[in-house]
């Protein structure tokens, strides 16, 4: 995958050519957008915010699509209406908070920004995805004993998903952490009590492939701190108030 920048205006022309009145916002988010971009395991995430997307809509921006895609070999745009977004601000709490905190918009009206993330619903989010996270890595370990490549590439693709849900566990408790992966970590280490290393060991992997690591030790160390902080949370956040509307007798 090659690194974007150069192209960006181009799939913004080709959004409006395709889109017209219809087109609201374009937005680049994620570690493109903080400038972190990594060749081999980033991908590219822009959102399109329309007004309306039916199936004459989608049709229009097929192409544009395709090409980005296809052609350029990059990550496909995630399409919403802005009505959707703003609806979906309870179940895409973590991505909301995400895209606020760091993003450009390419074209048109910052959508993003204006719209509040209920933060109790976050809080829940946050629980299941890293649950989700620990039972997935469970499953390649017992598909995959013996093949330490394929733990490895497990590793190197999913330690930065894994640091963002450490960093929203932080923002659960009323912290407010740091971007910096190396300050996070730390941050992260004293709050929740893991050891750095084997996560470290893991972030270096991922910038270099020759990086000396026992993967199996990483490997288990990795899914202990996960199921470290699912469980902090769960004591230190208790579930409350989840409901969007108050329960009526």
């Amino acid at each position: 995958m090659k690194k974007p920048e150069t192209n960006l205006q181009e799939l913004v022309n080709r959004l409006q050519h395709a889109c017209g009145n219809n087109l609201v916002s374009v937005v680049l988010y994620g570690s493109t957008a903080r400038e972190e971009f990594h060749e081999q395991y980033s991908d590219v995430n822009v959102l399109v915010l329309c007004r309306e997307l039916n199936s004459g809509h989608l049709s229009a921006v097929a192409p544009v699509v395709r090409w980005w895609s296809y052609e350029e070999r990059l990550t496909p745009p995630l399409l919403m209406t802005v009505d959707e977004m703003r609806e979906s601000a309870d179940v895409f709490a973590i991505e909301l908070l995400d895209i606020q905190t760091t993003h450009r918009t390419l074209f048109g009206e910052d959508i993003a920004s204006t719209i509040q993330v209920p933060m109790n619903l976050h809080r829940v989010e946050v629980e299941h995805e890293l649950r989700s996270t620990l039972l997935r890595l469970r499953q390649h370990l017992l598909l995959s004993p013996d093949k330490e490549e394929d733990l490895r590439i497990v590793l190197v693709k999913s330690i930065t998903s894994v640091l963002t849900l450490i960093r929203h566990a932080l923002i659960t408790l009323g912290d407010d952490p740091p971007h910096d992966r190396t300050k996070l970590l730390e941050h992260a280490g004293k709050v929740f009590g893991f050891g750095l290393g084997p996560l470290q060991a893991i972030l270096k992997l991922r910038n270099d492939p020759a990086h000396g690591v026992n993967v199996n030790e990483a490997y288990n160390a990795y899914m202990r701190t996960i199921a470290q902080v699912a469980h902090y949370l769960d004591e230190r956040v208790p579930k409350r108030q989840w409901r969007k509307v108050p329960q009526t007798a």
